[in-house]
């Protein structure tokens, strides 16, 4: 990757790890990502239509993919939240976003775009880290703290994620290339994923959010909002700029080494070293990745 792409993905993986740290304060992400979804797609509604309608950025299969990418998006954040009602987020989250750094990496190589060895090895640290994390020390290390029910919402997770990756990057090809054409791309994923995760949080969560939705305020929601819309954004066109969509996702780990070190200093979770240590292989594997990778 080029070094301007790789400072775009390393400052989206900054506002990233920023975004689900504030949902994650008052522990009540189900109202949390809901109010941030309806922000975004009622402050970029107007600007969405208007610039579309004048730069017709977007071919057929363009929609089609973003149809599909809104609705697995809807399932990650419904997932991702019922993830976090069970378990810490120095778990959930490294958990959640390592096991898609290998399915696309595979998914290149299928296409045609295989990987270079160094960056299968990074790839590979990276997900070595990321799976080292919901440990919480060394002698005790265990296959069972993977094998729980909130596992159950973790890998759904993941397999959302996915979904929403490969099909936005198939859409990145198509597409008219600007930061513009981008943008306009990321309000289509989040508005569209408002409707599907509306449904599945009334209809297969019934006792609604945990909490109360009042609980939630509308600041931390607007600057979530701006957060994620503005990471995606900077993936969406990182997207356009390089053809390995693997080394994108394995950057995007950046924010477990951010997240999770926060959690553990400032949300007071335990597992200090083996956590940490998951933290520094996620490092070292993408420093492979960018000096040693295609």
């Amino acid at each position: 990757m080029s070094l301007f792409v790789l400072f775009i993905v390393l400052l989206s993986t900054l506002m990233h790890a920023g975004w689900n740290l504030l949902a994650h304060y008052d522990r009540n992400e189900g109202a949390f990502y809901q109010r941030m979804l309806l922000f975004i797609v009622l402050a970029g509604f107007l600007p969405t239509v208007l610039s579309e309608f004048q730069a017709q950025s977007l071919p057929s299969l363009a929609w089609l993919c973003v149809l599909g990418s809104g609705f697995c998006a809807g399932l990650y954040l419904f997932f991702l939240a019922k993830s976090f009602e069970a378990a810490d987020f120095s778990v959930v989250y490294p958990v959640a976003r390592s096991l898609p750094v290998i399915f696309i990496g595979i998914t290149d190589t299928m296409r045609g775009r295989s990987l270079s060895l160094w960056g299968w090895v990074g790839i590979g640290l990276v997900s070595l880290g990321c799976f080292l994390v919901p440990q919480r020390s060394f002698r005790s290390f265990s296959i069972r703290s993977y094998l729980t029910p909130t596992s159950v919402w973790m890998f759904m997770t993941a397999l959302s994620t996915v979904g929403y990756t490969y099909l936005d990057k198939l859409a990145a090809e198509v597409v008219k290339q600007s930061p513009a054409t981008a943008a306009r791309y990321g309000y289509l994923y989040f508005a569209l994923s408002y409707i599907p995760y509306t449904i599945f949080l009334r209809y297969l969560n019934p006792q609604g959010p945990k909490g109360s939705g009042n609980r939630v305020r509308w600041r931390p929601a607007i600057i979530a909002a701006i957060l994620s819309f503005g990471a995606y954004w900077l993936i969406l066109w990182a997207y356009q700029l390089t053809p390995y969509t693997s080394y994108i996702v394995a950057f995007r780990q950046f924010s477990i080494v951010i997240g999770s070190t926060v959690a553990l200093t400032y949300y007071k979770e335990s597992g200090l070293v083996v956590r940490l240590s998951g933290a520094l292989l996620i490092t070292i594997g993408l420093i492979l990745i960018a000096l040693l990778g295609r």
